[in-house]
């Protein structure tokens, strides 16, 4: 019996130590196989580490490229920035040389304005020159001026004034005609001390500028004898002619007063009828010594 217990003791510690080796086995086998992935993971976490130091090593060449290049293009903006305040002085200097060739320019407008007038003004005083110079020649010589009062008086009048039209212009002999015909300056009364020749030719003289017929008032001393007052037209055809258009002394109706005059210095003042119905004295003894002409 003592015996049977003891095989039986035997064999539960027999059938224990197996099951625990079995037991321990099987833990070991766990444990080798977490081992085994341990070091797959481990195989993989060293394969990332080496892409990411490889990746690392990529990046810093990249950067270091990077840093290359931002340090080629400080230079670049740098050389940018110089020429651009090159650029920007030689700008100021040349707005700063234009201002100043603009007012330059804007002198020598002032003075070609300057010069301008004063041409004009020589103009001016060269076509006056002109036409004085031409009245001269159409006038032998005689004194002529323009736009001046001749300084005479006459019947009841203190001082000959004379109205100028500045659109008037010299007309033909047959428009002086016409003009001589329908004018009644010489059917006024020629009275001694109160309406006397200088008053007929301020009269006629005034009344020709209102009708635009360009005139000019006459002033002729004698060798001997009282001064004489006239017209003078210069005609487009017939050259200057000198009407004498002083009335009578007594009414004349019907008849016409107006003379021409022949009119030179050292001659006789001769006048004849300008309309054949007309009346008047048609000739005289006195001999010009002087004559002005007042246009």
């Amino acid at each position: 019996m003592r015996k049977v217990l003891i095989v039986l003791v035997a064999l539960v510690i027999v059938v224990g130590l197996a099951g625990g080796w079995v037991v321990t086995y099987q833990a070991l086998d766990a444990t080798r196989l977490s081992l085994q992935a341990t070091q797959t993971s481990l195989d993989q976490v060293q394969a990332t580490l080496q892409n990411t130091t490889q990746s690392l090593e990529q990046t810093r060449q990249d950067l270091n490229q990077t840093q290359a290049k931002l340090l080629d293009t400080t230079k670049s903006l740098e050389q940018t920035q110089q020429t651009l305040a090159e650029q920007k002085s030689q700008t100021a200097k040349y707005i700063q040389l234009n201002e100043t060739n603009e007012e330059k320019l804007k002198n020598k407008e002032l003075e070609l304005a300057a010069s301008q007038q004063g041409l004009q003004k020589l103009q001016q005083q060269l076509d006056e020159a002109q036409k004085s110079l031409q009245l001269y020649k159409d006038t032998l010589g005689t004194q002529v001026f323009s736009a001046v009062r001749p300084p005479y008086v006459s019947g009841n009048l203190k001082e000959i004034t004379l109205i100028n039209n500045s659109a008037a212009t010299n007309p033909t002999w047959k428009q002086l005609e016409v003009f001589l015909l329908a004018d009644k300056t010489d059917k006024k009364l020629y009275v001694p001390g109160v309406y006397e020749c200088g008053n007929f030719a301020m009269q006629l003289h005034n009344n020709a500028e209102v009708r635009g017929i360009r005139t000019a008032f006459v002033a002729v001393a004698f060798q001997s004898g009282i001064p004489h007052a006239l017209n003078a037209f210069k005609t487009g055809d017939m050259g200057l002619v000198f009407i004498d258009d002083t009335g009578s002394t007594h009414p004349i109706e019907l008849a016409n007063l107006d003379l021409k005059v022949q009119l030179k210095k050292g001659e006789p003042y001769a006048a004849s009828l300008v309309f054949s119905e007309g009346w008047g004295l048609s000739g005289s003894t006195r001999i010009v010594k002087s004559i002005e002409i007042y246009w």
